[in-house]
């Protein structure tokens, strides 16, 4: 093929300015430097990727139907080098991922439409290494998951937006296993739960109320934190 796919992303450093590449037509623009324009049906341009020596050299974009920037990738010498850069489509900036010799390397980012963070992830050498955070929009944190060589690892902790611990989810190899907790807004203890291997061995409500198999099969089901909490209100009250 003459021009190579190229993996979607984006990042920011000092690169190439494609306005001033003329435009890829042969093999031979593709070493001495260009840019490969690509463009919807109606003829609007819908992305941009420089090349140099053969390989993607200096900053990719995309753009959405309205014409705003989408996203933006700085490559050097073929690969992702600097901070990929993702927007709303009212060009708010949206994402934010980091790259060091093609991988990821850093704090990834993501933001809310009103311009606060919400999530946060940490990357080693392409592995997400240390604690991940989310935030509520008023900028409260609503979740902290601690990973280990891209792997789960230690005890995830959920928040309520008026910053009361929620709940409490030991990880092992990936694998929720240990003694789970959820909480009610005010602070107090709902519900127990024990488990091995991903697998919810038994559990019960703080009054010691022991939950049946069947309530227990329930909540193994796939369901948001907020679905289970209500779910454990129900079922504790009894």
């Amino acid at each position: 093929m003459l021009l190579k796919s190229v993996f979607i992303g984006f990042l920011s450093f000092h690169s190439v300015d494609t306005t001033m590449l003329k435009e890829c037509k042969t093999e031979e623009d593709i070493i001495r430097g260009c840019v490969e324009k690509k463009y919807d049906l109606n003829g609007k341009l819908i992305k941009e990727t420089p090349y140099k020596n053969g390989e993607f050299e200096g900053m990719e974009k995309e753009y959405y139907e309205n014409g705003n920037l989408h996203i933006e990738t700085p490559f050097k010498n073929g690969g992702r080098e600097g901070i990929e850069k993702w927007y709303y489509e009212n060009g708010e900036l949206k994402t934010e991922i980091p790259y060091k010799n093609d991988k990821r390397e850093g704090i990834e980012k993501e933001y809310h439409s009103n311009g606060k963070i919400y999530w946060e992830t940490p990357y080693k050498n392409g592995k997400a290494e240390g604690i991940e955070k989310w935030y509520y929009e008023n900028g409260n944190l609503w979740r902290e998951i601690p990973y280990k060589n891209n792997k789960a690892e230690g005890i995830e902790k959920w928040y309520y937006e008026n910053g009361k611990l929620m709940a409490e989810i030991p990880f092992l190899n990936n694998l929720f296993h240990g003694d789970t907790r959820f909480y009610t807004e005010d602070g107090k203890l709902l519900a127990l739960f024990k488990g091995e291997n991903g697998e919810i061995i038994s559990g019960k409500c703080f009054d010691d109320k022991v939950l049946t198999d069947k309530e227990i099969d329930d909540l193994s089901r796939p369901k948001s934190i907020e679905e289970s909490i209500n779910y454990l209100k129900e079922i504790c009250s009894k």
